[in-house]
């Protein structure tokens, strides 16, 4: 976990990337709350549009402050408070790693083997991202250039052994009900996107194109999403939205080449996914941390942190209901919102009003 250590803006943004998708592929109508899944491409298309936009106070204080992440930037220019947004950054990392692993668990548990142990799956999974947070961000990101080879090509093969089952009558009108769908859509992706927030607290470690990797990697998710989405609806038609996890519905139908039922494929891909995802939030946490805390701490305060994600996890799959109430995204929304609009905009205005005022 050494701050001198920088890695390309290319290898950050694969990593940003595999952690988007693992939160993609568990959409489900249960939680977008519509009945044509096509409108969701327009949502995830404004996300783009906003995420272009928030993304430039980021960009405008880590020219000023190359070094320092938006945490160090605020404790420096905004005193005792600035110690309360390290703080709110690394609940909101702990709290997203917590989420990310309930939701496998619940695609784990309820689609391809009820009977796993959970409790294996968990730590065994909780055990690899914080292997990696402990190592730091350059192996992180070299695991995650090959992660997301697999993943392109394993995510290929299923689209390619999909396409024979391609039937456009499936496909509805856009707005058909109007926009609410729509917006609803973009608020779920917006609740799970922890890109902001990411990119916030590691700026310091990137070097390069940052911006042109920004727009592209965000452009990445966008489409693989959409084809994601445009493959739940012209392939499953209505079937879709009685699925729990239709991006797993559509792994389980394929055949290629004779091999068929690529669902074990797409849940090996969702393990390495989420393993980078976890990695990523607990190495932000030890930055958030690392101003008051000496590195042999920080690495048992990751250890304990990772534990209490497998025990909240595990007592959040526990109960369906449970789950269902905890992780919604009128909780999830402000949280984001926070971490990865307001309070970077925040620190940015207060930057610029008091480098303003010093000449007086």
């Amino acid at each position: 976990m050494k701050r001198t250590t920088k890695i390309s803006a290319f290898q950050f943004y694969f990593m940003l990337f595999l952690s988007r998708i693992i939160v993609s592929i568990t959409i489900s109508s249960q939680t977008l709350g519509e009945r044509n899944f096509l409108d969701s491409i327009f949502s995830s298309l404004l996300l783009f549009a906003v995420l272009l936009l928030f993304v430039l106070p980021l960009f405008s204080l880590n020219k000023r402050y190359p070094d320092q992440s938006l945490p160090a930037i605020a404790e420096m220019r905004m005193g005792g408070f600035g110690f309360g947004v390290s703080a709110l950054y690394g609940v909101y990392f702990f709290i997203l790693n917590t989420f990310s692993l309930s939701m496998f668990l619940a695609l784990l548990l309820n689609t391809m083997d009820p009977a796993a142990s959970k409790w294996s799956i968990a730590i065994i999974l909780a055990a690899i991202a914080l292997y990696g947070a402990v190592k730091g961000i350059e192996t992180i990101s070299r695991a995650s250039i090959c992660i997301f080879v697999l993943s392109a090509l394993g995510m290929a093969a299923i689209f390619i052994a999909l396409a024979p089952n391609i039937t456009l009558r499936y496909l509805e009108p856009p707005f058909y009900n109007g926009l609410d769908d729509t917006l609803r859509g973009f608020f779920v992706f917006a609740a799970r996107c922890t890109s902001l927030a990411e990119f916030a607290v590691l700026m310091p470690f990137v070097e390069g194109r940052k911006k042109l990797g920004f727009a592209v990697f965000n452009g990445g998710v966008t489409a693989f999403l959409s084809i994601l989405l445009f493959f739940m609806v012209s392939c499953l038609g209505e079937y879709a939205y009685l699925q729990v996890f239709p991006a797993y519905t559509l792994a389980a139908m394929s055949e290629i080449a004779g091999v068929q039922r690529l669902d074990a494929l797409f849940i090996g891909l969702c393990m390495m996914t989420l393993v980078i995802r976890m990695a990523c939030g607990l190495f932000a946490i030890s930055e958030c941390i690392s101003r008051v805390v000496k590195p042999r701490v920080r690495t048992i305060v990751l250890s304990a942190l990772s534990a209490a994600s497998v025990l909240c996890a595990m007592w959040v799959t526990a109960d369906a209901r449970r789950s269902g109430l905890l992780f919604r995204t009128e909780y999830l929304l402000p949280l984001t919102a926070l971490t990865g609009a307001v309070l970077p905009v925040a620190v940015w205005v207060i930057d610029h009003f008091k480098k303003e005022r010093k000449p007086r």
